[in-house]
């Protein structure tokens, strides 16, 4: 207790001096920094990365490209002067920019700046954000920035729209997200038939203008990653994808936020006796749709990933009502979380981040660890 008012009369003051979004900045960059210590960063892009490094030398380059329909954060860091390897630091900019925007956010809806610093720090230690500073060149983290701001702007239609087609220019997979907010959009409207044709009108747009970049992409460059080579398998074999996680898909969710899952946990049994049945409803479309992608990909963890908004309803829930004394133990749980090596699961491989309690545990065993 003693530690946490010490943690808000500083943010407070910083809040004096800078203001709040100075505040929300230097706390974001300084859990990045804690964050990269707590695991280690990558100096090149590796795997997917490579083909991403690739985009952010030339966007429109002709050559095959694995990932050539994901062109925004590339195209950012070409803009950006970031480009090749230097798309990791663009990557590590949007991850900033997440964390930021969580805090903010979590600031504004919450009653103190300790509620906000928790918040963000759940994101800043789980693959939200460890896999942008751990696999250099994946770029998840401008995709996590589009779905907070869907989420946050979801009654502004204009800018849900706009944000939902740069997602899926980022990286398609926004697309298992919809049926969520779908069910959010309709649950919250005041007239569910203006509403629905106003879903209509906007989706479909976003969708035939999606559908001409792809159509353009295709016209000039072959691209690995498209839809026959995810649906193909799955038509032929709807198992084809899933058998080859089948196992590790549990790992897989678990490896995202590892213990701090417990506060979805809190949240939902918390939901269910107050007879809050949206919110249910809403964590149940998110973890099934997102975890369907596994009939057409094997990377369960970073795929898994994608359903980091149960917690951003989860957390906002535990700190206002505060259930089961939640203020009282959450942050132990954040703690106990950290001591628990980082894993990262695809297909049937599991992979241990070379994580500072990853060290110490195999240092303690006599394994032996290089960092």
């Amino acid at each position: 207790m003693y530690y946490a008012t010490k943690i808000n009369s500083t943010l407070l003051r910083c809040e004096r001096k800078i203001g709040i979004y100075g505040t929300a900045l230097l706390v974001a960059f300084l859990l990045l920094i804690l964050a990269a210590i707590y695991v280690r960063p990558a100096v090149q892009t590796v795997v997917l990365g490579t083909s991403y490094a690739e985009l952010a030398n030339d966007p429109f380059s002709e050559n095959k490209n694995a990932v050539g329909f994901r062109i925004l954060t590339p195209l950012i860091s070409y803009g950006l002067g970031l480009r090749g390897q230097l798309i990791i630091v663009t990557n590590l900019l949007f991850a900033f920019i997440f964390l930021a925007a969580v805090y903010l956010y979590f600031r504004k809806k919450l009653s103190g700046p300790t509620d906000a610093l928790l918040v963000t720090s759940v994101f800043a230690f789980s693959l939200v954000t460890l896999t942008t500073i751990y696999y250099g060149g994946y770029c998840d983290s401008a995709t996590y920035l589009i779905v907070l701001g869907m989420w946050i702007l979801r009654s502004n239609s204009t800018a849900f729209y706009i944000l939902l087609f740069l997602g899926l220019l980022n990286r398609e997979s926004i697309l298992f997200l919809l049926p969520w907010f779908i069910f959010l959009g309709v649950s919250e409207a005041d007239s569910k038939i203006r509403t629905g044709a106003k879903m209509l009108l906007g989706y479909g747009l976003v969708f035939v203008l999606y559908y001409l970049f792809r159509t353009w992409v295709s016209s000039f460059r072959p691209v690995t990653f498209d839809f026959e080579y995810y649906f193909e398998p799955f038509l032929e074999n709807p198992l084809a994808y899933f058998n080859v996680s089948y196992g590790y898909q549990g790992l897989g969710y678990f490896t995202v936020f590892k213990a701090m899952w417990i506060f979805v946990f809190a949240a939902v049994l918390s939901f269910w006796n107050k007879r809050m049945i949206r919110p249910l409803i809403e964590i149940f479309l998110i973890l099934f749709f997102v975890w369907t992608q596994m009939f057409i990909a094997w990377d369960s963890s970073r795929m898994l990933t994608l359903a980091f908004p149960v917690m951003l309803i989860s957390i906002l829930h535990l700190f206002k009502t505060n259930p089961y004394n939640f203020r009282n133990w959450g942050y132990l749980v954040f703690l106990f979380s950290l001591i628990i090596p980082q894993m990262y699961t695809a297909a049937q491989i599991i992979e241990f981040m070379r994580s500072i309690a990853y060290i110490l545990i195999s240092l303690f065993f006599a394994v032996g660890s290089v960092w």
